[in-house]
């Protein structure tokens, strides 16, 4: 179930146009999960863009694996919010988070999806004939997988807990702290409280 928490409009904190700036939550329940909130926010005037997802109960930091194996794989759900790392090991595909990383909900084909609309991009900007031809290839390799005619590893890890893989054959693992903390530098985390205590 899927409901509109919230719409509001502010001035855009890019282009600084005048109540261009929109930002709309929808809670969503997912099952085996458990409601998330997912926020859009999208400029009307400079098309800037940016999404992400969290959970609205405590969670803990976890690894999730998924083996591809066949199209049934495909439509397994993916929750990934703004701090977890993508892995595709056998693609040599790594995506980490950043302050222009986004937060989505979809499955396994929808990610696959952006690592293609990825590989296309480079393909365009590949300053090399090898660089090319290796983008066409990851381009190949992606296509049979989601014809279940390859195998590859999809690896979620979220020192945060707010990402998950979810259904059947997906292996879970507690991250150490050690982990979390190594994971965690890569990530931008503003503590509103203490903005507060400062002022």
């Amino acid at each position: 179930m899927e409901n509109v928490q919230n719409v509001q409009r502010l001035d855009c904190p890019v282009c600084g146009s005048k109540g261009s700036f929109v930002i709309t939550t929808h809670q969503i329940d997912i099952p085996y999960f458990g409601p998330v909130l997912e926020t859009t926010m999208i400029c009307e005037k400079c098309n800037f863009r940016r999404s992400d997802v969290f959970p609205l109960e405590v969670r803990e930091p976890k690894r999730y694996k998924l083996k591809i194996k066949s199209e049934r794989d495909l439509n397994k759900r993916v929750v990934r919010s703004s701090s977890a790392y993508i892995q595709i090991p056998e693609l040599g595909v790594e995506i980490k988070p950043g302050p222009l990383a986004e937060g989505f909900v979809s499955n396994v084909e929808g990610v696959l999806n952006r690592v293609d609309n990825i590989l296309q991009t480079l393909i365009r900007w590949a300053e090399t004939e090898e660089q090319r031809k290796k983008a066409e290839e990851l381009r190949e390799r992606i296509k049979k997988l989601k014809e279940g005619k390859d195998e590859a590893t999809l690896i979620l890890i979220d020192p945060l807990g707010h990402s998950a893989i979810i259904g059947e054959g997906v292996e879970e693992e507690i991250l150490s702290e050690e982990e979390v903390e190594k994971l965690k530098e890569g990530i931008v985390i503003m503590d509103l409280d203490k903005e507060k205590e400062k002022k």
